[in-house]
């Protein structure tokens, strides 16, 4: 009885010291690994038109697969590629303005879905840090190439136009971007439960961020995220100035150091410049929310 409970008291004093003891977080991946992920966001966008409301949502769904390829002292290359996207936009002013969902079938007049249907064909590479900061994306060439090219027979100068609008949703810095909002987590040191630390992303949706490290139970390593956020969008027609907040809760392996669950909560204000209107400006609100859900399979 005696060495039973000395066991226990034993067990005790470990727990407890893993609990307080500082941690490395970061990523721990190993070649084979492939991670399934489902993102669902949904925006609300409410514009003040001279006392009018004008009111947009939009509903982006995606699966994407990360697919671990090699691993060396200080990067993972990985493998990425669409499953699914779906897109919906609607407003209460003109109806449904986009509707597109690469599980459907695509009717023959489809330019959109033409062009969108080869976001599920085309592989990505990627190159990443282990504290989940992206190096490098490639392959977005000629990704944007082929969704142009199965849109339809336009002429040059036309897909020419196509490719550039295409470059600020799906080059390979804005891919790289965008993508960083759910890997680059983890601070350089080690850190214990309480810690907090610091970083930034960049692009169209700029915020700096402090993240705290909540809680390790099992393989779950709980973190919260606070943001200051900055939304600038700039082209010919529509500019973009906004600013808010972002609350962010993360549940990450700490085994693997891939999120299994995100949640982020985010508020911006400011105004919208519309320079076909005399560079009007019309003072806008967007509340984003955003889910991703991760699956982890092993080959």
């Amino acid at each position: 009885m005696k060495s039973l409970l000395l066991r226990f008291f034993v067990a005790f004093i470990v727990t407890t010291n893993l609990i307080t003891a500082q941690t490395k977080l970061a990523y721990n991946l190993n070649v084979g690994d492939e991670f399934k992920v489902n993102q669902i966001a949904i925006q609300d966008i409410v514009q003040d038109m001279n006392g009018q409301k004008h009111e947009m949502k939009n509903l982006l769904e995606g699966d994407f697969t990360f697919a671990i390829e090699a691993v060396n002292d200080s990067v993972y290359h990985i493998k990425f590629k669409f499953d699914r996207f779906k897109m919906v936009s609607t407003s209460n002013l003109m109806g449904e303005l986009f509707n597109i969902n690469t599980a459907d079938p695509i009717e023959e007049d489809d330019i959109e879905g033409k062009l969108f249907s080869q976001l599920v064909k085309t592989d990505l590479k990627m190159i990443m840090y282990k504290n989940g900061k992206i190096k490098s994306i490639t392959g977005s060439k000629a990704l944007i190439n082929n969704m142009v090219n199965a849109a339809g027979d336009f002429d040059e100068f036309t897909k020419e136009l196509m490719k550039e609008s295409m470059k600020k949703e799906f080059s390979n810095e804005s891919l790289a971007k965008s993508f960083e909002q759910m890997t680059y987590i983890y601070p350089s040191k080690k850190v214990a439960k309480g810690d907090t630390w610091n970083n930034k992303f960049e692009g169209d949706l700029s915020s700096e961020n402090t993240w705290t490290l909540k809680s390790i139970k099992k393989d779950d390593v709980e973190i919260t995220g606070q943001s200051t956020i900055t939304f600038n969008t700039i082209d010919e027609d529509l500019e973009m100035k906004l600013t808010g907040e972002m609350t962010s809760d993360l549940i990450t392996s700490f085994e693997t150091g891939f999120v299994k669950t995100m949640k982020t909560h985010s508020v911006a204000k400011g105004n919208s410049i519309l320079h076909n209107m005399n560079d009007l400006e019309v003072p806008t609100t967007i509340t984003s929310n955003i889910t991703y859900k991760v699956e982890k399979h092993v080959q």
